[in-house]
């Protein structure tokens, strides 16, 4: 069976003041996204320091759920290594330890890279033809990286489908304020690069 394996890290979480009161923070985002449980088949689970990782079986919530713990994590950074491929150990419903396969050799190879260039997004499946989606993901790292965390916690809300007046309450801002920030970065347009980039992963998970 093929899946999709998400590792994340925290950067530079060493250096990171009340880091016992991050990780309980970090924690509990984790909890949440794993309480929702859209698409999850192993949940995200805290392995190495502030190393975590998850495991879907599709594409759909999964850049939802990033930008949520990028906008709850904020102002603190964290990065995305996300790989499509096979699992050839047991799935482990309970955490996401101790299993095996080309999908997280190819998700912790990713992060190593990401790592290396200072990116916080990135890309890969099983067939040719990735380099494009994984540049779109380089190019929307540079981005978020000059984003507010209000920024963030709105194009987290619009991938997962919120309404407008939902968000500008969550937010406490108005509408119109709402619709200015959209307007302003692309969000409706970068909302649609990352399902098209979700909809080529799923391609790459169906069975053979």
């Amino acid at each position: 069976m093929r899946y999709l394996v998400i590792i994340g890290d925290v950067v530079a979480s060493r250096r990171l003041p009340a880091r016992a009161q991050f990780q309980r923070r970090l924690k509990t985002l984790l909890q949440g996204l794993n309480r929702r449980g859209r698409g999850l088949v192993s949940p995200y689970t805290l392995t190495l320091g502030d190393e975590f990782q998850a495991v879907y079986r599709d594409a759909g919530t999964a850049f939802a759920d990033i930008f949520t713990l990028l906008a709850g994590l904020a102002p603190v950074r964290a990065r995305f290594a996300l790989a499509a491929g096979e699992i050839v150990t047991p799935l482990n419903p309970a955490q996401a330890i101790g299993m095996d396969g080309p999908a997280f050799h190819r998700a912790r190879a990713l992060l190593d890279r990401l790592k290396r260039e200072g990116r916080l997004l990135g890309v890969q499946g099983e067939a040719a033809g990735w380099p494009l989606p994984a540049a779109v993901l380089a190019v929307l790292s540079g981005l978020v990286e000059g984003w507010r965390p209000n920024r963030i916690g709105l194009f987290a809300g619009l991938l997962a489908a919120r309404p407008v007046t939902e968000l500008a309450r969550g937010a406490g801002i108005t509408p119109r304020a709402v619709n200015k920030n959209i307007r302003a970065a692309d969000l409706d347009e970068w909302r649609r690069i990352l399902d098209e980039i979700a909809r080529l992963l799923n391609q790459e998970l169906k069975p053979r």
